[in-house]
């Protein structure tokens, strides 16, 4: 009886670590679900378009419907990269460059031709540093489609209008732990925004600063984050929560939630609170297209059917009067 004890205990342990116990909704609305009137539309001219996916790596049916809704919704215009918001892979990350989880949950998830030659940029979840994080890493090494130099990091790409965007991929499991090990990460983000010239400045790591998902924000996150992004990076992307949401964070500053990559297998109840603009469950993604005057963050159903749409101006924009 005692050992039968254990193994249950273990069980349901190991599940609600991957993130299946009392967690998973309990309705699901998105075959039936359609795209709302009124939704502001697109600037005219070609954008910088990227694809934000979280909480995505199970490997197994959930994700592969996402990935395949991806790929149709978006045929005729693919995004140039992907962005990842943590947890790459369940239940506890990889073990080694060598582990099985890349062929399942990265190189099979993600292959055909609309993905082959399409890179993601990664940033770390919780169920990743369980793993061997320096693994996820090395991996750079050996694939040309996962970048990920190092725990956090900035790259930035050029838009069509000549001018560029920066991206800050945070490890925000060093910022939600406390004040001694995010310093190092804090001071670089510091040294980053104090140097860029770039038009835009959007950020992006695992946990959120505000949400109304299952897993309550991180004051810790927002506390660090917020300060520094006021007047300067207007978005911040995360996921943690296996949701798809957009929220205010304060007048100049949005939360994207993209948790919602595995479909599914994992997903999490979502309610709305005083700071959101939209919220769903049972898998989704978002979709940045990015012009010189203007961001548009679009918040897809794991079917993909487009669900909200939000205009983010340019601060010398709204300067100027415009919307």
């Amino acid at each position: 009886m005692v050992r039968g004890s254990f193994i249950l205990t273990a069980l349901l342990l190991l599940l609600g670590e991957s993130g299946c116990i009392g967690r998973r909704p309990r309705f699901d609305d998105a075959l039936t679900a359609r795209t709302p009137l009124g939704l502001p539309p697109l600037p005219d001219g070609p954008a910088l378009r990227v694809l934000v996916l979280g909480d995505h790596g199970t490997g197994d049916e959930g994700q592969a419907e996402v990935s395949q809704s991806i790929a149709n919704t978006h045929a005729s215009a693919p995004p140039h990269f992907v962005l990842t918001v943590g947890d790459n892979f369940y239940p506890r990350g990889v073990e080694s460059v060598d582990d099985r989880l890349w062929e399942k949950a990265f190189e099979q998830a993600y292959s055909g031709t609309f993905w082959d030659a399409m890179a993601f940029f990664p940033t770390l979840g919780n169920h990743d540093t369980a793993g061997n994080e320096g693994a996820q890493i090395d991996y750079s090494y050996l694939s040309p489609r996962w970048m990920l130099p190092g725990n956090h990091h900035t790259f930035r790409r050029p838009l069509p209008s000549g001018d560029t965007v920066q991206f800050l991929a945070l490890d925000t499991n060093l910022l939600d732990q406390g004040r001694e090990r995010a310093r190092s990460q804090v001071e670089w983000v510091d040294s980053v925004l104090e140097a860029s010239r770039d038009r835009w400045v959007l950020a992006y790591g695992h946990h959120p600063m505000v949400t109304g998902g299952w897993h309550r924000p991180s004051e810790t996150v927002r506390e660090y984050l917020s300060p520094r992004f006021q007047g300067r990076v207007p978005l911040f992307l995360s996921g943690h929560n296996h949701s798809t949401e957009l929220l205010r964070v304060s007048e100049d500053l949005l939360q994207g939630i993209c948790g919602g990559g595995a479909g599914l297998d994992n997903a999490y109840r979502v309610e709305t609170t005083p700071e959101t603009l939209s919220a769903f469950t049972n898998g989704g993604w978002c979709f940045l297209q990015i012009w010189s005057d203007t961001v548009a963050i679009e918040l897809y159903n794991r079917i993909g059917t487009l669900m909200f749409r939000y205009l983010i101006a340019h601060p010398e924009v709204r300067g100027t009067g415009e919307p």
